[in-house]
């Protein structure tokens, strides 16, 4: 691109004449630049933003005022909606390539990580409680056959599935898969009020029977 422009301008430089005066240059470089090949066309975003900008117009029909915030406002909440979508845990773990297994230590079951959830309470280090304790919720699970033994469940689809089989802990669940990804993958840390509504969620859920699609038909 860069030497054909190079020629261009060797073509014009030659066709020019040999000693122009400052019109003469100006009317030349305007002549070459007006041509197709320097056109550039503008993006969507580049229209959508000509468009919106034409909203606030003095002249011409243009929209009225009320109508114009109701667009504005619309924007705003679109705009809104996709910041935190992207800024959720979960999406930043699945952007940045780190979002992996929650149960991503083999030959380590829900007992275990129980214990290490308890240990850690011991010294206050809640963000080891957060991810072990909700590493027992999805271990104790597949040790139930609740959830089948699928490598790579991420903690957002544990809660989902573990979700629909223990309605009442919906809430729980995802506020408990949220605090992991946010604390294993972001840059969140845990209190010890969090940690502890883990391992009480741990604790229900062993103590509670799934509801099975086929049970409840």
């Amino acid at each position: 691109m860069a030497a054909r422009h190079r020629m261009t301008l060797a073509a014009l430089l030659a066709d020019a004449p040999l000693d122009p005066s400052r019109e003469e240059g100006r009317r030349l470089l305007e002549e070459e630049l007006s041509k197709p090949r320097y056109a550039v066309e503008p993006s969507l975003w580049d229209r959508f933003r000509e468009w919106l900008f034409g909203l606030f117009e003095t002249t011409g029909p243009g929209l009225p005022p009320w109508l114009i915030l109701v667009v504005l406002a619309v924007v705003l909440a679109i705009v809104a909606a996709v910041m935190v979508a992207l800024l959720r845990p979960e999406a930043r773990a699945r952007r940045s390539g780190t979002g992996g297994s929650v149960l991503d230590d083999r030959g380590v079951d829900a007992a275990a990580y129980r214990q290490r959830a308890k240990a850690a309470a011991a010294q206050g280090d809640w963000d080891a409680v957060v991810l072990d304790g909700y590493r027992a919720v999805v271990a104790g699970s597949v040790e139930r056959t609740i959830l089948d033994d699928l490598p790579g469940r991420t903690a957002y689809e544990a809660a989902l599935e573990l979700g629909a089989r223990f309605p009442s802990e919906r809430d729980g669940l995802r506020t408990a898969a949220d605090r992991f990804d946010d604390v294993r993958y972001g840059e969140g840390h845990a209190t010890e009020a969090e940690a502890r509504a883990v391992l009480d969620l741990d604790a229900r859920l062993a103590q509670s029977r799934p509801v099975f699609a086929e049970a409840a038909s």
